[in-house]
């Protein structure tokens, strides 16, 4: 097993943004508006309604590519190690 400094930051990093992406994914699917004075699952879950659309797929496929891709070098250390 690799030394923990080594990956757990990165899969702090994935779990984070995997989850707030799929997240945002969800909201999008179910069409919730987020934005200033919603509570904070709104907020969570909603896009931007002051973004137009484009911007708002372009921070959840943001936010999806550095989680997976921080929980793929996680991976790949843990098959590489073992």
């Amino acid at each position: 097993m690799p030394p923990l400094s080594e990956w757990l930051p990165n899969a702090l990093v994935g779990i984070t943004f995997t989850t707030l992406g799929l997240l945002k994914v969800y909201g999008w699917r179910q069409g919730i508006m987020g934005g200033r004075g919603q509570p904070i699952a709104c907020r969570l879950l909603g896009r931007c309604p002051s973004w137009s659309q484009p911007v708002n797929v372009a921070v959840i496929v943001l936010w999806l590519a550095l989680g997976l891709i921080n929980l793929g070098y996680v991976l790949s250390l843990c098959f590489k190690a073992g």
